[in-house]
Order: C-alpha cells, then sequence, then structure tokens
C-alpha cells in the first residue's frame, strides 16, 4: 500500500497542480468532504502532498532525491506565512484510523536520512532553531503580514504618556 501525507494550516498554502505529462511534486486541496482525513487536524485547510511517483511512498525512500527536499522546501516557504503546518501520514485508505505516533519537527528534521513518515504518525511542522535565517524578501512577508496593532485609547487620552511615547517633534528640537 502507498503512503498518503496530508498536510493542513490555519491558512491557505499554495497549490502545486499534478500534471500527469510532466509528473513531479504536487500540492493538491483536500474535498471538503473528507472528513476522515480532517479530524487530525486543528488547521482548516487541508491538503494532500505527493511525489513525482504520485503517491507519498518516496518522502520515505528518496532521501537523496528531490522529493523529500522539494516537500522540505515547501513546508520552509508556507512557514513564513503560518507558525506550523501540521502533516499527518498514514496508508491509502486509512486516512480515518486515530492517531498512532504524534511528534513536532522542522522542515530539515524530515529530510534528514534517518526521518521516515509514520502509518498513523501527526507531524508538527515549526521552524527549528537549525532552520536557516529568513532572507530579506521573507523577513519583507513577515512584516507585512503581521497583524496591525490595535488604537491605544488610554495614552491617547492622557497627554502625559502620549507625549513621553511619542517625543518631541523634529522641527521642534532645532532652533
Amino acid at each position: 500500500m502507498c503512503l498518503a501525507l496530508y498536510l493542513a494550516a490555519s491558512q491557505g498554502l499554495p497549490l502545486i497542480p499534478w500534471d500527469q505529462a510532466n509528473p513531479a511534486f504536487h500540492v493538491l486541496r483536500l474535498p471538503k468532504r473528507a472528513d476522515g482525513v480532517r479530524k487530525h487536524f486543528r488547521g482548516k485547510f487541508v491538503y494532500y502532498a505527493a511525489s513525482a511517483q504520485g503517491c507519498s511512498c518516496a518522502f520515505n525512500y528518496e532521501h537523496e532525491d528531490d522529493s523529500i527536499l522539494q516537500l522540505k522546501n515547501y513546508l520552509r516557504n508556507a512557514l513564513i506565512c503560518v507558525k506550523e503546518v501540521e502533516v499527518f501520514a498514514c496508508q491509502v485508505g486509512a486516512e480515518e484510523q486515530e492517531t498512532q505516533h504524534a511528534l513536532t519537527s522542522s522542515p530539515e528534521g524530515i529530510a534528514l536520512a534517518d526521518f521516515s513518515f509514520k502509518d498513523g504518525q501527526h507531524l508538527t511542522v515549526r521552524l527549528g532553531n537549525s532552520s536557516l535565517r529568513a532572507s530579506e524578501a521573507e523577513k519583507c512577508l513577515q512584516r507585512v503580514t503581521r497583524p496591525v496593532p490595535l488604537f491605544n485609547r488610554r495614552a491617547h487620552r492622557d497627554p502625559t504618556l502620549h507625549a513621553a511615547s511619542v517625543g518631541p517633534p523634529n522641527h521642534q528640537l532645532a532652533h
């Protein structure tokens, strides 16, 4: 039986369509009716991830190949916008089984030669200490997707709090 790998996040992740003429790593949105696998996730955006083989088996057996590196890079990029990506691995057709194993790793951790996805495994993927530093473009994306702080009414009503936090305008400093 083939391995199936499902991903979930708190917001939408990029889709990579399957192309039968040019098989490659792909990520497909899971239909809303797939309740058997959705029960494993907190995130409401759920996807199926697979290699050029059409299934997820290559993520376990081809650590020297592009498959696991493509998954690692996909997860690293997804973690620019979300704090974590949940992963559930199981045999095709066994999506409704209970979680057998649970652990937390990083995108780099799943690409290590001694790592393999296990049947019934729930994995939480977060950026680890060993993750590469974010590029300037990634930092920019993080800044623009960060929530805007709410207006502080207390500081606005109390002129001493407001003045202390803001300071005098530059034109008043030069006499």
